[in-house]
This record gives structure tokens, C-alpha cells and sequence, in this order.
């Protein structure tokens, strides 16, 4: 069937040149050649039309598809070569595992082997199902233009304003749970769902009934009292232009985690919670490696930070005047943390 292929590319090439009374271009002119290329696989050859014993390779060099010269023995269990150059490999990944930076096409891989090939956009958190599932945290703390104004999609990292508020102080968000001092803890160590939930809590702040209102739009206290940014922020928050109307990464796809979800961020053992705020639980195995991965990816011109060492807002209500926070430092939990009070923010995705 190959050969018959060739044959009819042959007539209609001729019939072209007939028709057209041009002169048939010869297979060098086409950058056929006779000799061998050292970067082509056995297989990766085409015939030139006009005389078999030219051929040309039509697969991409061993650089673009991502494989690199570099020793991987020592940190890759599954190591391939590339089928055009056995002197470049790439580190395989079938599942993810924590610490893993996690690209924009839902693939994961250990941070050694980036190499600008593909979109990072988090760094995994949490996995499930042997690996196959998850969750991801974004690579930078969402900020705000001012204080006075919205967090904005286009420019999710503007320097100046580090934090964001909660905001809706003083309303209790009816489709939440309340937890509190005299259920957090046996909610925590029964691993209750909606403390592991960010996704369905941003869900449910961001459709409930709004508070009745009588601020200015654009003011301070209307980011206090009428307006919740942070899951405003997680649920508009997309990573790159290009990325903004992805369908696994874009707008839309990130939430504001709960508080269970940043504990998981952190590293806990929650047989251990003794109390129902503070840092019995907390051993920070998660965070340790997380921040490396984020500041590997740091130093190779990728914009992204480690976690600061202070609180982040979850999307778990205490109140209607406070929600949960934890301190990427200590693992604390505080319950204390008014909603017109400013903290850092990132966003987490499920994969």
C-alpha cells in the first residue's frame, strides 16, 4: 500500500508539472538528501517522489519534543529515550506526586526536568486515586490594584497591595458552614467534606444571596462589607492571556481553598489536633517541598514565589465577622481574622 501511495504521488506530481508546463523540481531542490541523518529515527523517513534513493526526515529534533542531555539517574525512576538521539532523555511521569509542577496541558512533572517546553501553572498539593487526581496550588499570591479597587484577572500580581480582604464582614453566608470552636476539631480529624472543599465553598459565597448594601462601589468599605474579593479573585483568576478561556486551567477553572485544603498545603496529621485553633497537627512536610519546587522554578525565569510566611485566607467561615486562616510558617490555625482584615491569597484547581 506504501509503495502504491508513492505511485500515485508520482503520477500527479508529473500530471501537475504537465498541466502546469512548469519544470519538475528536482528532490535536492525539495532538501531530500541521500544521506543519512543522525537525529532521525529508523522509521521517520519519507521517500522523495521522483527518485527513491533520496529521503527526508520528518521528525522534530530531539530539543523540541522536550528531551534534554542532562543526567537524570539520580532523581528519575523512568527514564526515556529520545527515539532520534539516544543522548536525550526525558523523565516520564504516568501519575503525579506532591511537590510536582503541574502544566497547563494537565500533565505533571518533577521540577528537575523543566525546561520551558510546557506552561507551569501550579505546583500539586494533594493526590488521590494512586496519583491519577488531585489538587494544585497557583505560583504567585494574588494582589490588588489598590485598596480601593477589584482584584484585576489582567494583572493578577501587581506589587504594591499584598493582600486581599474576605470581605462580606458582618454577613454570615447562608450555604456555609460555620465551624467553629466547639466542632472544628472532631469536623477536622473526621476529614468532613466541606472543610476540603474550596471549590464548592467559592461556589456557594459567590451565588448566595448578596448582603443588602448602601456602599459605594470601588470604596474600601465596600471590599469590606459588600463585596467578597478573595473568592471573587480564585474564581477570576486565570494564569497566562493565552490560558484565560482554557478549559482545564482558564477563568472559572480556580477557588479559594478551605481551610482543610490549605492544612493539606501546609503537611498535618490531623489524628493530632488536640485544640481547635493553634499548630497541634502541624509537621510542614507538604510546604518544605512545595517551596522548592516553586523557588526551582524561580530561578529558571518562571514567575513564581514561595509561600509567605504568614496568613492565608481560606474559603472556611468561622462567623459572619471572621473566617479561618493558616500561617504558612507554623501551620496555625486562627479563627480570630475579621473579614475586613487584608491576607494573601493563592488559588487552588483540581485535576
Amino acid at each position: 500500500m506504501k509503495y502504491v501511495l508513492i505511485l500515485m504521488m508520482v503520477l500527479f506530481s508529473n500530471q501537475a508539472v504537465a498541466l502546469n508546463c512548469e519544470k519538475q523540481p528536482t528532490c535536492e531542490e525539495l532538501n531530500y538528501s541521500k544521506d543519512d541523518d543522525p537525529q532521525c529515527a529508523e522509521d521517520g523517513y519519507i521517500l522523495c517522489p521522483f527518485d527513491f534513493s533520496y529521503k527526508k526526515c520528518l521528525q522534530p529534533d530531539c530539543e523540541s519534543l522536550g528531551f534534554t542531555q542532562s543526567d537524570k539517574t539520580s532523581w528519575c525512576k523512568n527514564i526515556a529515550a529520545c527515539p532520534n538521539n539516544k543522548d536525550y532523555t526525558t523523565c516520564i511521569k504516568a501519575t503525579c506526586e506532591i511537590g510536582d509542577v503541574y502544566y497547563s496541558d494537565g500533565s505533571c512533572g518533577l521540577v528537575e526536568d523543566y525546561n520551558g517546553s510546557k506552561t507551569p501553572v501550579g505546583v500539586v498539593y494533594y493526590v488521590s486515586d494512586g496519583g491519577y487526581h488531585g489538587k494544585v496550588i497557583n505560583l504567585k499570591n494574588l494582589t490588588k490594584i489598590s485598596e480601593s479597587s477589584a482584584f484585576d484577572p489582567a494583572n493578577p500580581y501587581y506589587t504594591k497591595y499584598c493582600c486581599l480582604y474576605w470581605g462580606y464582614y458582618g454577613y454570615d453566608v447562608q450555604m456555609l458552614t460555620n465551624y467553629n470552636e466547639n466542632n472544628v476539631v472532631d469536623r477536622l480529624k473526621m476529614y468532613d467534606s466541606d472543610l476540603y472543599n474550596g471549590k464548592g465553598n467559592t461556589d456557594k459565597i459567590l451565588t448566595t444571596d448578596k448582603p443588602h448594601c448602601t456602599h459605594a462601589e470601588n470604596t474600601k468599605e465596600y471590599y469590606h462589607y459588600c463585596f467578597p474579593q478573595a473568592a471573587q479573585a480564585a474564581h477570576d483568576f486565570y494564569p497566562q492571556e493565552e490560558l484565560k478561556n482554557d478549559s482545564k486551567v482558564g477563568k472559572g477553572k480556580w477557588y479559594l481553598p478551605a481551610l482543610g485544603e490549605l492544612m493539606d498545603l501546609f503537611g498535618y496529621d490531623n489524628s493530632q489536633i488536640t485544640v481547635f485553633n493553634g499548630t497541634t497537627g502541624a509537621n510542614g512536610k507538604n510546604i518544605t517541598v512545595i517551596n522548592k519546587t516553586l523557588s526551582t522554578l524561580k530561578s529558571k525565569d518562571v514567575v513564581a514565589e514561595t509561600l509567605t510566611d504568614n496568613y492565608y485566607w481560606s474559603s472556611s467561615e468561622y462567623s459572619n465577622n471572621a473566617s479561618w486562616v493558616l500561617h504558612m510558617s507554623t501551620g496555625s490555625r486562627g479563627n480570630t481574622s475579621t473579614k475586613n482584615d487584608g491576607y494573601y491569597v493563592r488559588v487552588s484547581l483540581q485535576f
